[in-house]
Formats: structure tokens, sequence, C-alpha cells
């Protein structure tokens, strides 16, 4: 029995010596708690989610606004993903309902319509998550990163009507590939079309119609084609349709030098094309869309952490020539 008691004594004394040791990892010589850090001097984002709600991930726009906003949510220590809705509306809403529910802390959103997530928004606020609204408008967003669609437009239209002016003596015959299934991009081909009766007048708008993306500007541009010979100049609203109107003119033959095609990202992929031999593809507006998901990332960030005040990410863009970039 004695010996039973003993053994017990020694078990005891020893588990005690253990406690103390392990105690004494996390404390200093004064008795306070020791906080380990990740490196980030305070300003990490650890533990923070941050979520894309894109229109479509296959537009190499899109594709460089998440590379932008992952590298610098990487940066900050903020975890990130990217939910594709594939330009259905109603699979938009969804993915924003189900980051609501994971109760992520940010979520940047390519809006296809935004009277269908406006609620939503009202209900992230509400929780304390922040919402950025990216390329098109949520007017209840705390983070305004929308473009000017108008603007752009514009810009690619004038792109436009100076090789008219300068190649075709100022007679275009132009084919516009809209994205008119989006509502707030409508009006980026409606400046498209301004600009060029504007500088010059001219020009005769042989067709619009939507080619939201490569497949479908192809198969526009071909039927165009067929119907119409005579189109020498497609303007279109991103570098994700101008590629398929590419292939088009090429699969038609009619590349020729003075056709004209204008895109709008200025996309790597744009930009390669631009350097094929013998290509017809002239131009592309720059909207910095990288720098852009930087940014908005930074300001989600900052809204959370340090403002907690509604912010206007600016947006820029201009003009890639053909000619500058063979130049290079």
């Amino acid at each position: 029995m004695r010996k039973r008691v003993f053994v017990i004594l020694l078990l005891c004394i020893f588990a005690g010596i253990l406690v103390g040791c392990q105690s004494g990892n996390n404390s200093t010589g004064d008795g306070d708690t020791v906080t380990e850090t990740n490196g980030n001097d305070g300003a990490s984002g650890e533990g923070l989610e941050f979520v894309y709600v894109t229109q479509d991930i296959a537009n190499p726009y899109f594709i460089e606004i998440y590379n932008g906003f992952e590298d610098k949510c990487k940066e900050l220590g903020i975890s990130t993903q990217v939910l594709d809705a594939k330009y259905d509306v109603a699979t938009q809403r969804t993915y924003v309902e189900d980051a609501l529910e994971r109760s992520v802390d940010g979520i940047m959103i390519s809006p296809l319509d935004q009277n269908a997530l406006t609620d939503l928004v009202d209900q992230a606020k509400e929780t304390g998550v922040v919402i950025a609204a990216e390329a098109q408008p949520i007017d209840n967003a705390q983070i305004d990163a929308k473009l000017d669609e108008y603007s752009i437009g514009q810009a690619i239209g004038s792109a436009a009507a100076e090789w008219i002016n300068e190649k075709l003596d100022g007679k275009g015959n132009v084919l516009l590939i809209a994205q008119d299934d989006v509502e707030a991009v409508i009006r980026r081909t409606d400046g498209t079309r301004d600009a060029i009766m504007e500088n010059a007048p001219d020009s005769v708008i042989v067709a619009r119609q939507n080619g939201s993306n490569t497949e479908m500007a192809m198969k526009v541009t071909e039927s165009i084609l067929q119907s119409n010979p005579q189109v020498n100049v497609i303007c279109t609203c991103d570098d994700y349709s101008a590629i398929g109107a590419y292939e088009g003119v090429n699969s038609m033959n009619m590349a020729t030098d003075i056709f004209y095609i204008g895109g709008c990202d200025a996309t790597e992929e744009g930009i390669s094309k631009m350097k094929e031999d013998g290509s017809v593809y002239r131009s592309s507006i720059s909207l910095f869309p990288y720098e852009a998901g930087q940014e908005i990332a930074q300001a989600m960030y900052d809204y959370l952490k340090e403002t907690a005040q509604d912010t206007v990410v600016p947006r820029k863009y201009e003009a890639v020539w053909q000619a500058n970039v063979l130049e290079e």
C-alpha cells in the first residue's frame, strides 16, 4: 500500500514539473504572455477572407482583375476565392448569398445587374461585410470601383475614327460588336458609336450585334461579313470579343492592309494577336485591370482595418496601338 502511494506521489510531482515547463515556454521572465506574430508588424489580414464574384472568369480582363486582387491579398495575408457567374444573373446572386452565409469578410463583385444585388449588399453592410463594385456599379456598395462605360466607349470609337480618317478617307463601314446583354455595358457601345459618328461622320454603322465572348463574336463577324462584305471596321467592347472578330475576319480571308479591328482591355492575348503577321488587330484600350484589382483589395482591407469609410477607387485607361506594340 505504501509503495502504491509513493508511486502516485512521484507521478503527481512529475506532472507538475511538465506543466511548469510548458507554461514557461509561453511566458516572459516577469510572467507576461508572449504573443506570436506572422511577421507583418501588425498590418496583417490573417484570418480575413475575401471573395471575388465575377461575371465570367474566362474573360481575360476578369482574370487580370483577380490576379491583381489575389496578389495584394496574399501580401496582406488575406485568403481569397473566385466564384464564376458565367454571365448568369441568378448564379451571381446565389454566389453572393453563399458567401454571406459563410460569413466572409469582404466581397468584390463585377455585377451583371445591380438590381439583383442591392438587397444583399444591404444585408452585408448590416453584418460588417465590405462590398466592392468592380467594372459596373452597385450604388450601395462601400467601395466604388466602377468604370465610366460611356467614356471608355468613346475612347474605343475615337481610336477607330482616327484609323478611318487616316486609312479610309473618313468613310468606314462599321460593325459594332456589343455586350447588350449586360445592362451597364450597353453604354460602352453607345459611346463607341457616338465617337465614330462625331469624328468620322461620313462613316456608316452597318450593324450592331451582341457578341459577349470569343465564340459569339466570331460567329457574328462571319455572318455580317457574308451579308455585308463592305465592312472594313469592327469595334468591340473588349479583347475577349475582339479576338473572336479577328478570327472571323481571318476565316473569311478578308484581312487587308486597311481593315481595322479595335478592342478594349489590352490583355496579353489581345497584344499577342496584334503581333501576328498580317494582323488587322489595330488597337485596344488599356483599363489597367491588374492594378485595379490590387487597389480594390487594399481599399477593402483599409475599410475593415482602418477607415470604415466609403471609398472611390479611380479607374484610368489609355489607347494601345499596334504600331507601338510592334516597335517595342
